[in-house]
């Protein structure tokens, strides 16, 4: 027992002298006035530093007597060990600790961009230490040291993925964190803390909210200075962020107001910096984006379309050529002065070099910019072609099956065409009937409204390609778009079967009227006349129907044992609040009763139709009412019980032959014609009432007319006329007098529709002896829309006009003139000279239109 006594003895003398000797060395401090602890610290002895504490639990605030006064834990995150600052933390120490510096641990971690430290202390999310308050209140610190570091740990702890932004940049915008960086960007400070402030905007500036903020805080003026610096990288990011903010219309607004146009514009004047173009380029197309008053500004400011041009031309960056052509694409759209600047300049020239380009991105950002200068303007459009756009937009459309590819091709191609049909037509023949019957048959809207409007466009005038589309399949196509839910493309697909199933002069297609009956269209129109609520759609579906049913007494049983078939829906659009309704619905009464005493009958009985119906557009200013209100009340003057059956229909017959000899535009000459011509072989008297008025004379001068369209109705209308005696002489007499004129009979109509006894005459001037065809006339055998290479020899290359079956050479289309062309695409720059371009270029001829497309669908 006593021994076992005297060894506790002794154990705990060695205690005590330890402790002591541990005191004393604890209480030990070197020359900088550093304890041991401050060294432990420091250098991460956690054992030593777990001794010291609990020996003295004072040593965890123990200040070093330097000039810092800094405790063991500040001097841990100041060495960036984690490890020492989690030991320290979990003793107890004072995580809101500060040095003589007023430097907590936020501070220091900053200084040295300790990331994984502040992301420590982020974590626990110590009520004693707001770590985004403190960060974003160093941010803001007139010292440009401690701003930048600030700056570049804000930066890191908000820098986003590939899979997004950073869930930290709620944590900062909660914190008040925008105006603090708006503050420092409109401060006096270095560029080194601005250049950090702006890189952490860049990480926020994605959220609509971060915009919003930004320019409450008055940062759009900011930034719009900031354009002015000479340091080009501040320029640069200056500019990343307006590009954001301007995403938004009403801070677009802001922008331009502050004076951002003229300062973009200059930047790309005189700088060369491809990283700082390509942000104060887009930016300039997001402003432009925002409105016509800013496209206006942008088209205006001197020197901006030359430098955009300059830059497409120079460029070797392929960043820089896509914020081009995007940019170029916003300030153009639908703006005429900017169209024709950019075209005129020569910017058409090196967008369409850039579609020769292997990056698909690029490629597909200049065809969009080629549809957007061309879209709505026959002068670019007629550039654009002669450049020489249609050969390589035409070989991508081809090339390539990609959906994304051809939507975008097929949109610039059609914008290229522009308004009027006789373009349309011949860009319809370069796409190609096939081609546009497998738009059809994608899952891009955009597509189906190109393939049903440009073969709608094919299907309509004496040389149309009915038949070819019809054995191709797009009947049965067209059938399926009446299904889609959007009404533009069941309105193209109705119209489309209806120039299918009928051509000039009421000619029914039988095979098309007879497939359509299989695909089961007669029953999808049947249910558009009855079931939808735009009474555009019902309208166009009954005029369809009575297109289809024309010659077709399968198909007309077929719509009549429909149960939900009959003339009273049509009857009631008659009186509906839309003319143009109103006027729809005459005309497809007008094509249920042409030539159809039984259909006139029923109409009759199920209510009939009255004179006052057609009485408003008989009188209208508007040449397309008149046009179609003169054609219906001649047709339907047998049922219209308040006016004389003789009197409507010289009325009608008038209005027709006026409108030939009086209209300027090409689309109601060429429905008056054809009117005629649906009228020159309806019930007897009515041809000689035709002709009785000088008919056959103005139908004839419309044959002179440089409009293929026009001189195909014309020419069908003249054919079904020589049917009648004195049509018959008074055509033989002008032909003999302008043998052209027979010429183009023989080209647009089938032999069919000229009386034999005029053929007979014709041969008997002929053995007679004929003057030779006058120089100016409209050349049959021509490249009237189309520009073509030229051989070597010099001599043009010719094509027929007309489509199909009607060339004398297989392949004189303009898609095997397109085929046989190489892309002579010469370098990124875009540096071909203009002249060479046009070498090979294609175009189309302009005429002018008379109403909107959708109107233009429905004269048939």
């Amino acid at each position: 027992m006593a021994d076992c006594r005297g060894k506790g003895f002794k154990v705990l003398a060695q205690q005590t002298v330890a402790a002591t000797r541990l005191a004393a060395t604890m209480n030990e401090k070197d020359e900088n006035g550093w304890y041991h602890i401050h060294h432990a610290a420091f250098r991460g002895f956690i054992k030593s530093i777990e001794r010291f504490v609990n020996a003295n639990k004072d040593q965890l605030e123990l200040e070093t007597e330097d000039e810092y006064r800094s405790t063991p834990l500040l001097l841990a995150v100041t060495n960036g060990n984690k490890e020492t600052v989690e030991c320290l933390i979990s003793l107890g120490a004072k995580v809101n600790a500060i040095n003589n510096q007023n430097h907590g641990v936020v501070e220091l971690s900053a200084n040295k961009h300790f990331i994984e430290i502040l992301d420590f202390f982020l974590e626990k999310n110590f009520e004693d230490l707001p770590v985004w308050k403190r960060l974003l209140n160093y941010l803001s610190s007139e010292v440009e040291d401690e701003a930048e570091s600030a700056g570049k740990c804000l930066r890191t702890l908000t820098q986003g993925s590939s899979e997004g932004m950073h869930p930290n940049w709620k944590a900062v915008v909660d914190n008040g964190g925008v105006p603090i960086i708006v503050k420092v960007i409109k401060s006096q400070i270095g560029d080194r803390a601005k250049t950090e402030a702006l890189h952490c905007l860049i990480n926020l500036i994605p959220e609509d909210v971060v915009k919003e903020q930004v320019a409450s805080s008055g940062g759009i003026p900011a930034l719009v200075r900031l354009l002015k610096s000479s340091n080009n990288f501040i320029v640069q990011l200056a500019a990343t962020v307006l590009k954001e903010v301007s995403r938004i219309t009403e801070l677009a607004d802001q922008a331009a107001q502050a004076g951002a146009i003229p300062n973009l514009v200059k930047v790309i004047q005189t700088v060369r910096d491809p990283e700082v173009l390509v942000e104060c380029v887009y930016c300039l197309g997001f402003i432009a984006e925002a409105g016509e008053a800013h496209q206006g500004t942008i088209g205006n400011t001197s020197g901006c379309v030359q430098a955009l041009v300059g830059h497409l031309e120079e460029a070797q960056n392929q960043d820089l050529l896509m914020a081009l052509t995007i940019s170029i694409s916003k300030i153009a759209c639908n703006n005429k002065n900017n169209q024709n600047a950019i075209v005129e300049e020569g910017g058409a020239a090196h967008i369409i070099t850039l579609t020769g380009l292997k990056n698909r991105d690029l490629q597909l950002s200049a065809v969009d910019a080629i549809r957007y200068l061309a879209e709505n303007n026959s002068s670019t459009q007629k550039t654009i072609k002669e450049e020489g756009a249609l050969i390589p937009l035409n070989n991508l459309l081809k090339k390539s099956r990609a959906e994304r590819v051809q939507e975008k091709t097929a949109a610039a191609l059609w914008a290229e065409a522009g308004d009027y049909i006789e373009e349309q037509r011949s860009m319809a023949s370069i796409i190609g009937v096939q081609t546009l019957i497998e738009f059809l048959s994608t899952g891009s809207e955009k597509l189906h409204l190109i393939g049903s409007e440009a073969l709608g466009v094919l299907s309509r005038g004496a040389l149309n390609k009915q038949t070819e589309i019809g054995n191709a399949n797009g009947i049965h196509s067209l059938v399926r778009l009446l299904r889609s839910d959007k009404e533009h493309i069941v309105l193209s697909a109705i119209r489309t079967l209806r120039y299918l199933c009928v051509g000039v002069g009421y000619v029914p297609h039988l095979p098309n009227q007879n497939s359509l009956s299989q695909a089961r269209g007669i029953k999808f129109l049947v249910a558009l006349m009855v079931h939808p609520e735009n009474e555009l759609i019902k309208v166009e579906a009954a005029q369809t129907l009575g297109c289809v049913c024309l010659g077709n007494e399968e198909v007309m049983k077929e719509i009549q044992s429909n149960v939900e078939f009959s003339y009273v829906r049509i009857l009631r659009m008659m009186y509906s609040q839309d003319p143009l309704v109103r006027l729809l619905a005459g005309a497809a009464l007008a094509a249920f009763a042409f030539n159809s005493v039984t259909q006139q009958r029923e109409i009759a009985e199920q209510g009939g139709v009255r004179f006052n119906c057609f009485e408003p557009f008989l009188v209208s200013v508007d040449e397309f009412f008149r046009c179609n209100a003169a054609f219906q009340v001649v047709v339907l003057s047998r049922i219209i019980p308040d006016e004389e059956q003789a009197v409507s229909s010289a009325k009608g017959i008038k209005l027709l032959v006026d409108l030939i000899q009086e209209s300027q535009s090409e689309t109601i000459q060429s429905l008056a014609a054809d009117c005629l011509a649906r009228l020159a072989h309806t019930r007897a008297g009515v041809p000689a009432a035709i002709v009785s008025i000088h008919a056959v004379d103005l139908l004839c001068n419309l044959m002179l007319v440089d409009a293929e369209l026009v001189q195909g109705c014309a020419a069908v209308a003249l054919g079904y006329l020589s049917h009648n005696h004195d049509a018959e002489r008074q055509l033989l007499n002008r032909c003999r007098k302008d043998p052209y004129l027979m010429k183009a009979l023989k080209y647009y109509c089938s032999k069919a529709r000229l009386s034999p006894s005029f053929i007979e005459g014709w041969h008997h001037y002929k053995t007679v002896g004929l003057p030779p065809i006058e120089e100016g006339r409209p050349s049959l055998v021509s490249t009237r829309n189309l520009y073509v290479p030229e051989k070597a020899s010099g001599r043009p290359m010719t094509m027929l006009s007309g489509e199909g079956g009607s060339s004398s050479n297989p392949h004189s289309s303009p898609s095997h003139f397109l085929s046989q062309q190489e892309d002579s695409r010469t370098n990124l720059t875009g540096r071909s000279s203009r002249a060479s371009r046009a070498s090979h270029a294609v175009s189309f001829r302009n005429h002018s239109g008379h109403r909107s497309q959708m109107s233009n669908a429905a004269e048939a």
